[in-house]
């Protein structure tokens, strides 16, 4: 993707680009930002508030334009996915639904421009192939308590006005999602 760049650092995936985009997890909402990343958390989150972590990872990282999402999932569990204008990045751990323990991130990265719309019925694409790929996957169980999306559109190229799975971005996304989950699932499974 000749406009989203990405790699990770310290346990903590980054994703830069130029974006418009939005965000369920901590700080998030819709703006503009430079950066997306997930974070794996360390011991010191546990016994601290969560929105003041994610901000000192965003400072030690030296990200100020950002949306930011925490796991407990190594980063040797992403997985990222992509099919023309789409890619996905995953973490995936998951032992029981109300544990602590156990978090799906998605960060979905579109180089094209979409109405907001389709920005927040990304999110429910997402959410339903995560939801799928768990099923699948042998799991009675669609998500954990702290699952979060990131959804990020370059706002160049091609206008999608639309992402719901029957769509052609949505059904893109749809397909890199199910596909993320299942391999970064398939990692914590041996990870365990």
């Amino acid at each position: 993707m000749k406009y989203v760049r990405y790699w990770v650092e310290e346990d903590t995936l980054i994703v830069e680009g130029k974006f418009f985009g939005v965000s369920t997890g901590l700080l998030g909402g819709w703006k503009k930002v430079r950066y997306a990343f997930n974070h794996k958390v360390g011991e010191e989150f546990y016994s601290s508030d969560p929105a003041d972590y994610l901000r000192n990872v965003a400072k030690k990282l030296g990200l100020k334009s950002y949306f930011g999402l925490l796991t407990a999932v190594p980063m040797e569990n992403l997985s990222v996915e992509r099919k023309d204008e789409v890619t996905v990045f995953i973490t995936a751990g998951v032992n029981n639904p109300n544990e602590k323990i156990g978090t799906i991130n998605v960060i979905a990265a579109i180089d094209a421009r979409m109405s907001r719309s389709a920005l927040l019925n990304s999110i429910i694409t997402i959410t339903e192939a995560k939801s799928r790929a768990l099923l699948e996957s042998g799991y009675r169980f669609t998500g954990t308590n702290t699952d979060a999306v990131i959804v990020l559109s370059t706002q160049r190229g091609k206008y999608y006005r639309f992402s719901g799975p029957a769509s052609d971005l949505g059904n893109k996304i749809w397909n890199c999602v199910c596909e993320g989950v299942k391999k970064s699932l398939k990692k914590w499974d041996d990870f365990e």
